[in-house]
């Protein structure tokens, strides 16, 4: 296994034994594929890749360095590889790029202010730094070729460049910025500060940190403490990070924050098992509208006549309209291979972007429009979020009403949900509830986990928690890990079902891990799962970065850490998902 080791003495010579070829040829998503065409028009591409002058609202500056000498610093053979592979990917997604390689102190200098000069109208920046990377003096650093491996003080700045100060030069006032750092983080020092007094309490260097970058998201390939792998599978010309990068680009419409979770699951994917994975990238940030590096295609609404005109089915419609086309489906269905027990159990934003990477979203539209009660109900959630498409509450309600209507129990729980979210008038609280009822009694996991919270919360009268507890053993079976976690609160059923978020979480899924993590917190047994807890909230779950922080304040299975605790307080604070009691947890930790 080859990783983006920052330790350069003993590992290095291992390494660079296991590793020492340039790799080519490597394939991407159904769209980009042509991304990965023989190494001759590879190199072809990635020499005129970066090269233009910069134009339009949204530009990237894309620095990979490689050719570090192995005896200063181990090379790393597919940093330069990654930013061409990323170069041709931004490029055909409207993003004008410029790519430096293998660069010392003085040669970025000039390339800084070269972008920066050309960057001056730009609405948005894209930063992408495959390297050598650390922390030093509240500041990160990335190494540039000429970098020693020892320095002083004094000296730090003049050798090494801040990705904070590049930031500063190269975004204009006001734009957003995307960071994306592809760098190992592992414990051991990357460069030795000689005179730094570590005795006295002074820090040296450390793995990269976070970094304020104003209004904008930072995207680490990996987490604290771990390696960034070089490649995964074996064979690939490209790191894991890179190649997860460039195929969910192939998804048109994903906000970024969606765009980061499936980027982070699809990159889990590939490394878990490996020997020094699975790696779990994580990001943080703060923006107010969202931000999309693929925008959302336009798709004009249908009517089911032929007139000319078109505009979204109306409410009182969507029923009658479903009805009448009686759910024609073509004879062979694109979407077979979508399960309903899938459909029951899998996180929403990555089981659409998953169908999305197969399936336009013109395709699953066109389904929709014509009958299919599978394409409707996804039309509908993809509309009412804005994954794949342009947010339009009215028309997810359209799309839904008819999935419902076809008696599609993820078109009813998913019309349930919408209703109470954004509707809810007693009449609707009262459909909702006959929605749910009916999805629950077809088998469908996931509604029977909405209708136990909802009769345990007193959504639709009196509480009634024998039925919940009823419900929740049924979906639990049926393989819903959030119903498994409900049911570790009660001691009849706790015990099988923490087994049974075991084994999800064995088996690579974090969700299993977040959890138990929850479940050991409410317990108060955290100590016993705090690794999964660290697993959790890297994979980017907000209640189990909450939990994290709270135990790095209180040492509870871990050693208590004020600089860990801030910084996972920080990371759960920046997701809105949040729950109110988990804020209060860890009100004034870092604030």
């Amino acid at each position: 296994m080859m990783a983006r080791i920052c330790d350069f003495r003993m590992k290095l010579r291992r390494f660079l034994r296991i590793f020492n070829a340039r790799r080519i040829g490597i394939s991407a998503a159904t769209t980009l594929a042509a991304l990965a065409m023989a190494p001759m028009a590879q190199a072809q591409s990635a020499a005129i890749c970066g090269t233009a002058p910069l134009t339009g609202d949204r530009v990237a500056l894309l620095i990979g360095n490689s050719a570090y000498n192995d005896w200063e610093w181990p090379s790393l053979k597919n940093a330069v590889n990654d930013i061409d592979f990323v170069c041709d990917a931004f490029a055909r997604a409207g993003i004008a790029p410029r790519i430096v390689r293998n660069a010392d102190k003085g040669t970025l200098d000039a390339e800084l202010a070269r972008f920066a000069a050309e960057a001056k109208g730009a609405k948005s920046v894209l930063i992408y730094y495959a390297g050598h990377g650390f922390e030093y003096g509240g500041r990160n650093w990335l190494v540039p070729m000429d970098a020693p491996p020892a320095t002083r003080r004094a000296d730090v700045e003049k050798r090494f460049l801040s990705i904070e100060a590049l930031v500063k030069h190269v975004v204009p006032a006001g734009a957003f910025t995307l960071l994306f750092v592809d760098a190992c983080r592992t414990a051991e020092p990357v460069v030795r500060v000689e005179d730094a007094d570590v005795k006295s309490g002074e820090a040296g260097s450390a793995p990269l940190g976070l970094l304020d970058i104003g209004q904008g998201a930072v995207f680490y390939s990996t987490a604290k403490g771990r390696p960034a792998l070089d490649f995964a599978p074996v064979g690939s010309p490209v790191s894991p990070f890179a190649a997860a990068v460039v195929k969910e680009l192939a998804i048109p419409g994903l906000e970024i924050s969606d765009y980061f979770k499936v980027v982070s699951r699809e990159v889990y994917k590939r490394t878990y098992g490996m020997e020094l994975g699975p790696q779990q990238p994580f990001h943080y940030g703060s923006w107010f509208d969202d931000y999309y590096l693929v925008a959302p295609p336009e798709i004009p609404a249908v009517r089911t006549d032929n007139a000319d005109a078109v505009a979204p089915m109306t409410t009182s419609a969507a029923s009658a309209t479903a009805a009448t086309r009686g759910a024609v489906k073509p004879a062979a269905d694109p979407l077979a291979d979508v399960s309903l027990d899938r459909l029951a159990i899998e996180d929403e934003p990555i089981l659409v972007a998953d169908i999305l990477s197969r399936h336009a979203a013109a395709e699953l539209v066109a389904l929709a429009d014509g009958g299919h009660p599978l394409a409707q109900h996804l039309a509908g959630y993809m509309f009412s979020l804005g994954v794949g498409v342009k947010k339009d509450v009215p028309r997810a309600r359209a799309y839904l009403e008819q999935s419902a209507a076809q008696g599609f129990a993820a078109g009813q729980q998913e019309l349930a949900y919408l209703l109470l979210e954004t509707d809810p008038t007693p009449e609707n609280v009262k459909r909702a509830f006959d929605l749910f009822t009916a999805a629950s009694n077809a088998g469908f996991s996931k509604a029977k986990t909405h209708l136990a919270y909802r009769l345990a919360a007193g959504t639709f009268g009196t509480p009634d928690f024998v039925r919940s507890q009823a419900l929740y053993m049924e979906a639990a079976e049926k393989g819903h890990p959030a119903a498994m976690f409900a049911l570790t609160y009660f001691p009849g059923t706790r015990a099988a079902n923490l087994a049974r978020l075991r084994s999800i979480a064995d088996g690579g899924n974090p969700e299993g891990n977040h959890w138990l993590c929850e479940a050991h917190f409410a317990d108060k047994t955290l100590a016993v799962a705090i690794e999964d807890c660290g697993i959790a909230a890297r994979a980017g779950f907000a209640g189990s970065r909450a939990i994290l922080a709270d135990a790095y304040v209180k040492g509870v299975g871990v050693a208590a850490d004020p600089k860990e605790a801030v910084h996972w307080a920080k990371l759960a604070r920046d997701l809105p998902e949040l729950r109110k009691d988990q804020r209060d947890l860890i009100a004034g930790i870092g604030e």
